[in-house]
C-alpha cells in the first residue's frame, strides 16, 4: 500500500488568477474547446466564463487531483454536539422525513445523518463559486497544471521513491480523469440553467461544486433531485427538495435491506469508507431502539425493516 503522508496543511494554495473579461476565453480555451465537442451553446459558454464571479483557482485544480492523498476524519459527526443536533432536526422535521422514508424505502435516521454530516442540516453551504470550480479543475489535464502538482507532491511526499513514482502515475490519471468529470458538471449546469429556480451562475457550494443543503453536483442534481414539497420546482436550498432529493438519491443507487447495499449506496453519495461509516454511525446513535446485546448488529434501521417486511415474504 502507498503510503499517505500529505495532509490538508501541507497543500499549499497560491492566490487565484484575475482575468479580466477578454482574456478569461482565451485561457479556458481548453474548455471550450471540449464544452463545444459536447455540444454545450457558444450563449451559454460564454455566459458563465464572462460572468463577473467567475475566475480560475489553482485551490480546485490541487484538492479535486491530489486531495485524495489526505485522510479523511469523519469523527465529529456523530459526536455527542453532532447526535444531539440531529436528534432536535429529527424530532422538528418529523413528517417531512417520515414521508420521505415511505416513499423511497430509506430511512428518515439515515436522511438526517446524511444532511448533517454534508451541511450540518443547511447551516454550513459553501462559499465557492460552483461554475468556477468546475472551470478551473477541468484545466487540471494541462501540462502546466500536471506540473504543478507533481511538484506539489514532490515537495510534499515523504515515502519511497517506488511510492513516488507510482503517485506521479496516479495524478496522470487522475488529472484526465478529474478534467472529464469537470466538463460533464459543466455540461450539466447548462441543463440546470432551464430546469431550476437558482441559476447556476448564483450558485455556490464546496470545493468539490456540490450545492445545496444536500450538496449535490450537477449530475446529481440532473438525476436524482426531485421536487419535494409540490411547489413545482426543485431547489436544494429548500429542505423539503433536499430530504426527498437525498432519499431519492440513495435509493436510485442501490439502498436495499441488506447492509451492503446500504454500504454501497452511501459510498456511492461520497466514495470515501469513512463518509459511510459516519453517515450509519451517525443514524445508529439517533435510532429509539431497545439495549442491544454484543452480539447485535450495530444497524437498528436494518433490522427494524426486516421486521416490518417479514410478513410480506
Amino acid at each position: 500500500m502507498m503510503l499517505m503522508v500529505m495532509s490538508s496543511s501541507d497543500i499549499s494554495f497560491s492566490s487565484d488568477i484575475k482575468l479580466n473579461e477578454s482574456s478569461k476565453k482565451e485561457f479556458f480555451k481548453p474548455v471550450v474547446e471540449k464544452l463545444t465537442e459536447r455540444g454545450v451553446a457558444t450563449e451559454f459558454i460564454d455566459k458563465i466564463i464572462e460572468y463577473e464571479n467567475t475566475e480560475f483557482s489553482d485551490r480546485f485544480v490541487k484538492i479535486n487531483v491530489t486531495g485524495y492523498l489526505n485522510k479523511a476524519d469523519y469523527s465529529s459527526h456523530y459526536n455527542k454536539t453532532s447526535v444531539n443536533k440531529t436528534k432536535q432536526f429529527l424530532k422538528s422535521n418529523i413528517n417531512l422525513l417520515e414521508l420521505a422514508e415511505i416513499k423511497y424505502n430509506v430511512p428518515k435516521e439515515v436522511i438526517a445523518s446524511v444532511l448533517w454530516v454534508e451541511t450540518r442540516h443547511g447551516s454550513y453551504l459553501g462559499n465557492s463559486h460552483v461554475a468556477s470550480v468546475y472551470l478551473s479543475t477541468a484545466m487540471c489535464s494541462e501540462p502546466q497544471y500536471i506540473e504543478m502538482n507533481i511538484k506539489n507532491l514532490h515537495d510534499k511526499f515523504k515515502g519511497s521513491k517506488d511510492e513516488l513514482a507510482q503517485l506521479e502515475t496516479r495524478i496522470y490519471e487522475r488529472s484526465e480523469k478529474k478534467s472529464n468529470w469537470a466538463i460533464d458538471q459543466l455540461v450539466a449546469l447548462e441543463k440546470i440553467e432551464k430546469i431550476s429556480p437558482v441559476h447556476p451562475l448564483d450558485l455556490k457550494g464546496s470545493w468539490a461544486g456540490a450545492f445545496g443543503i444536500s450538496q449535490f453536483i450537477p449530475t446529481s442534481y440532473v438525476s436524482w433531485a426531485v421536487d419535494g414539497d409540490g411547489d413545482g420546482e426543485i431547489n436544494l436550498y429548500h429542505l423539503p427538495d433536499a430530504i426527498f432529493s437525498v432519499a431519492n438519491y440513495l435509493k436510485s443507487n442501490g439502498w436495499g435491506i441488506s447492509e451492503e447495499e446500504m454500504r454501497a449506496a452511501v459510498f456511492h453519495y461520497n466514495n470515501s469508507s469513512a463518509y459511510v461509516d459516519a453517515v450509519l454511525k451517525l443514524a445508529d446513535f439517533i435510532t429509539d431502539k431497545p439495549p442491544q446485546s454484543e452480539n447485535q448488529g450495530s444497524l437498528p434501521y436494518l433490522e427494524r425493516h426486516d421486521r416490518a417486511t417479514a410478513g410480506n415474504e
